[in-house]
């Protein structure tokens, strides 16, 4: 026979992301916990509301059968005195399998003797052992903070309520937080706020569901964006998607009711991100836009209309009432700001920077958005803009950070500088450029969709992470304060994006030289630095080219990245291209057989001497297979060399595969290439040398496994 189990620790209403994390948690424990148990079980089901964390456990096994399991210990030498009686080693195998010294024996092994001992489990029921394993299970859920309550130790996201437990249809007996297990739960604190018992496991969704709390966390989630997709339709408009939101907001209520409100339509004027900033970071409100938003550029989008997601709405004209009346106070407040902030252009801002510190060894903003400036246009020409304008972008990229509005509203930092740029007449590609600079801020978001944008938002980057790097704040281990991993991420991902080449190692080196110029007294490369130009330059590749490992190896593999970045790594365009090309090839038949060949001419040709391939070594080189190699790689030298500079890399591949594999593996078939004469064995590496070079510049194959 097989029941359900079922779980349920109700509390107190916990945040969204303590709900989020202890219901990934319990996916995890309650697995772990059964089978520590010996419990066979089936599906598990987590679920969850505010007030409770739940799951649900199907085909539980009534009972668990009778163990006998044999443990080998330590060598006979280690396990007996010489004495012979059992020796510490012995003592303490025992005592970890929690078994006696009389059952210890030695045994023969095809490794020798050794210390043996049988360990006897018997069978138990089911329900007998789930008290420890559940109690396990709530003691390791844990939480970014917890909390004590009462005169108990126990320390929990919010203070437990009631539990309960069931196998089928029995309780199962245990206690946490001084709370014992029962079957006794609780529906909507208000829309169902009388105690029930529940007679089964089986129906404890159907059960919760008719007492208002919806315990499927996907089921409550699209009834509520349902009823939301109805209001804004019924509102004249559509639901402005937010997938923070959707998430938050589901974790905020047990049944999901939606009400709407209205706003004054003068507010429309404020920047539609300064709106819906005040709807969602202050209020958790959803945005309705017009259904012809699409034709709407930056601003105009929205309708003055927000949702409202409450657990109840016993009273709708109340609350709406209420949230009607803090909507008009949050926007009045945002109006006013934008105000103040119009009184002076934002160009006029950029002198407040110098009073507001980026780093203390770097000086101000004001500093950064001179660097900025002047390091900008030297990225401007390989993303064909103009480097007039990209430098006048930079230095205004921070300037709205005086403002009243991003001092209220700092997730706006960026939007309210190009807000304020294209009101003040600034060129449009500028005033995007400053709106995108801070693209991505995470590593599920877009990266800067203009060019001049990603121009900005690599220049703000890498000016940071040279400034960081040159004055010692690397990271280190899993700590990086100044999300400096994510910056060099970012700075990948945007060139990858753009499909722009250029050189890190350049880049960076521009960088210094900004900051260690005459103006850039931050540095100043003699004091500040705690590196040298050369060594920051390389430092700045690296740390680049990591990041860039992790993006491609989720995509090609480790084995092909390695090779290929093994090889340079300097042009991160450059670098995914050379890699889509050989996991390319890397599919075809002529791929495993050409890397074997080319792995060991790269291996071999390490013991090459020094010095270039002469006449003379090739007129030594007379035996059919190695003057059928140097003509095949003849052939083909002149032919690879405009491939591998067009970066026409699959066509070079197969030319390769083409021209070279046969030959390759005829010499090493034919000829011994580490001959006893030295000044044969010297000619021979020397060539395989130069057919090495040929293609180390597109991957080290001596760097594919296998």
């Amino acid at each position: 026979m097989a029941s359900t189990l079922l779980l349920e620790i109700g509390c107190e209403e916990l945040p969204t992301s303590f709900l989020d994390g202890a219901l990934e948690q319990l996916a995890t424990l309650v697995p772990e916990e059964l089978t520590r148990a010996r419990v066979a079980f089936g599906a598990v089901r987590v679920l969850g509301t505010p007030r409770r964390l739940s799951v649900l456990v199907h085909d539980v096994a009534d009972a668990v059968a009778a163990r006998e399991e044999e443990l080998l210990g330590p060598a006979e030498s280690a396990a007996k005195t010489p004495a012979g009686e059992w020796s510490k080693a012995a003592e303490g195998f025992a005592r970890k399998n929690d078994l006696s010294l009389d059952a210890l024996s030695i045994a023969e092994t095809p490794k020798g003797r050794y210390l043996r001992a049988v360990k006897r489990t018997p069978g138990a029921e089911t329900s007998a052992l789930l008290p420890d394993a559940l109690g396990a299970v709530c003691r390791r859920i844990a939480f970014a903070k917890s909390m004590r309550w009462a005169d108990g130790d126990v320390a929990f996201g919010r203070p437990i309520q009631w539990i309960v437990a069931l196998l089928g249809d029995a309780v199962i007996p245990f206690s946490f937080a001084g709370i014992a297990a029962g079957r006794n739960t609780r529906g909507h604190r208000f829309l169902s706020p009388d105690r029930f018992d529940l007679a089964r496991a089986e129906g404890y969704v159907e059960a919760l569901a008719s007492a208002h709390a919806m315990v499927d966390t996907a089921a409550r989630r699209s009834g509520m964006m349902a009823a939301l997709d109805a209001a804004a339709k019924e509102a004249g408009g559509t639901l402005r998607e937010d997938a923070f939101l959707e998430r938050e907001v589901t974790g905020l209520v047990e049944e999901a009711f939606v009400v709407a409100g209205r706003f004054d339509e003068n507010f429309l004027k404020l920047p539609d991100a300064l709106i819906e900033s005040v709807m969602r970071d202050h209020q958790r409100y959803f945005a309705v836009q017009r259904t012809d938003a699409a034709k709407a550029e930056g601003n105009g989008r929205l309708l003055p209309v927000f949702l409202t997601v409450v657990n109840t709405a016993l009273d709708e004209a109340t609350i709406r009432r209420g949230n009607e009346r803090v909507m008009r106070a949050r926007l009045s407040d945002a109006a006013f700001f934008v105000e103040q902030d119009r009184k002076h252009p934002l160009a006029d801002r950029v002198a407040d920077l110098d009073g507001v510190v980026f780093h203390a060894k770097l000086g101000s903003y004001g500093d950064k958005a001179r660097r900025l400036a002047s390091l900008a246009p030297s990225l401007a020409t390989a993303f064909g803009v103009d480097g007039a304008q990209s430098a006048r972008a930079a230095s205004l990229a921070k300037a709205d950070l005086v403002t009243l509005t991003v001092g209220e509203f700092p997730e706006l930092q960026g939007e309210m500088g190009a807000y304020h740029a294209r009101l003040d007449g600034e060129p449009g590609a500028v005033a995007d450029a400053i709106g995108e600079h801070y693209q991505p801020k995470g590593a599920a978001d877009e990266v800067a969709p203009s060019p001049m944008g990603a121009v900005v938002a690599i220049t703000d980057r890498v000016d940071t992470l040279v400034g960081c790097l040159a004055v010692g704040l690397k990271p280190t281990g899993s700590e990086d304060p100044f999300g400096l991993r994510r910056l060099a991420g970012g700075v990948v991902r945007t060139l990858l994006q753009h499909r722009v080449r250029l050189s890190l190692a350049e880049l960076a080196g521009a960088s210094w030289d900004v900051y260690a110029a005459e103006n850039g007294k931050m540095l100043a490369a003699a004091t500040g630095a705690k590196t040298t130009r050369e060594a920051l330059v390389a430092t700045v590749v690296d740390f680049c080219a990591d990041r860039l490992r992790v993006l491609l190896d989720a995509r090609f593999g480790r084995d092909l990245v390695s090779a290929c970045m093994a090889a340079g790594k300097d042009d991160p365009v450059d670098v995914a291209e050379r890699v889509e090309a050989l996991a390319t090839f890397w599919k075809t038949p002529a791929a495993a057989d050409l890397g074997v060949a080319f792995k060991r001419v790269f291996n071999i040709s390490r013991e090459a001497p020094a010095g270039e391939l002469t006449m003379e070594d090739l007129g030594r080189l007379t035996q059919p297979a190695e003057t059928a190699l140097i003509e095949a790689f003849a052939h083909a030298r002149a032919e690879l060399e405009p491939l591998w500079a067009g970066r026409k890399y699959a066509e070079a591949l197969e030319l390769i595969a083409r021209s070279l594999r046969a030959p390759v593996d005829r010499l090493f078939t034919e000829v011994f290439v580490m001959d006893k004469d030295e000044v044969m064995r010297a000619s021979r590496l020397r060539l395989l040398g130069r057919i090495a070079d040929s293609v180390a510049g597109f991957a080290r194959f001596d760097a594919l496994e296998g």
